[in-house]
């Protein structure tokens, strides 16, 4: 959300007139007539092929539908914000804010709901018909109010959710991940993923917000340096691609540890360990054996650059 006044608004585009409710501070139609914020689009394509990558390398690892949904979800968010940013257009802003609820709002499912597949549901419907509800109230209420307040309240506030509900499951002594000394190491690498991706997400937030507050005088330096040194100053755009990768991460570690608790208690932790490293994070996987040929030999599941990894029935 742009804080300060950014007035007078800028010359129409191919889109016509602005009709959005935030502004940001690139400077509006520069380099095209039919993108208003060609830097703040773009950077959404790192967001989408991030994600995509998650949801692939997650339906060929195996892991619980859900959180190949989520990846999707984020996709969708992406591919929202890039028309937003494009345009400036009302509807455009809606096709960006309204899947941030709804993915939202599965990832927390996701996270909450740790019973192995074919078994009782945890929390029955309850879980899932709160979030239902309460995504269609969020959803009902914001396109009354219009308030962009009131979703970024809505949005934290189910972010803060699934946030508590990892970091317990990784404190919890009780959990079925503590149950092996394998599991105990796995909860260490899938804690650094998570503080990984939290940190950069904070941190991408901060910049966004350097972004609004400071708005006059970057504009002012981007115009001294110029290109294309200026595009480094576009901080909206280090948000999409921090927030890109913070919420994978989160997301990563999500289903590391939702998939983990699944296998132990279908398991309890057979097989034993391994370390492998693969892109920016080092991670530990289940081992398992393969049935191909009596002389094949144990190979990790690996979670490629910290998108794979689940336990096998």
């Amino acid at each position: 959300m742009a804080w300060i006044d950014q007035r007078p608004l800028p010359r129409y585009g191919y889109w016509g007139p602005i009709t959005s409710s935030l502004l940001w501070c690139e400077e509006k139609y520069v380099w095209s007539r039919y993108i208003a914020e060609p830097v703040n689009t773009f950077s959404n394509l790192f967001f989408i092929a991030l994600s995509l990558y998650g949801a692939r390398n997650g339906y060929r690892a195996r892991l619980p539908r859900r959180f190949i949904l989520v990846n999707l979800g984020i996709t969708g968010i992406g591919v929202g914000s890039f028309f937003f940013h494009m345009t400036l257009q009302k509807w455009a802003q809606l096709l960006d804010e309204l899947p941030m609820i709804y993915t939202s709002a599965l990832f927390t499912y996701a996270v909450c709901e740790t019973s192995p597949k074919g078994r009782k549901a945890r929390f029955q419907y309850g879980l899932s018909a709160t979030l239902i509800l309460a995504v269609i109230a969020i959803t009902v209420g914001y396109l009354y109010s219009g308030n962009p307040i009131f979703h970024q309240a809505a949005y934290a506030a189910i972010q803060l959710t699934s946030t508590v509900r990892i970091v317990t499951l990784l404190r919890s002594s009780s959990s079925s991940i503590n149950k092996t000394l394998a599991g105990r190491k796995l909860k260490q690498d899938i804690n650094k993923i998570f503080i990984r991706g939290a940190v950069t997400f904070l941190t991408a937030f901060g910049i966004w917000q350097v972004d609004n507050i400071f708005c006059s005088w970057l504009r002012s330096t981007r115009r001294l340096v110029g290109q294309p040194i200026a595009l480094l100053l576009e901080g909206h755009a280090w948000w999409h691609i921090g927030t890109g990768w913070g919420a994978y991460a989160i997301g990563v570690a999500g289903a590391l540890l939702v998939s983990r608790c699944e296998c132990s208690l279908r398991r309890r932790g057979r097989g034993r360990r391994g370390r492998e490293r693969d892109g920016w994070i080092s991670f530990r996987a289940p081992f398992h054996r393969t049935s191909r040929s009596r002389r094949s030999r144990r190979r990790p599941a690996t979670l490629r650059w910290v998108a794979r990894g689940t336990c096998r029935a």
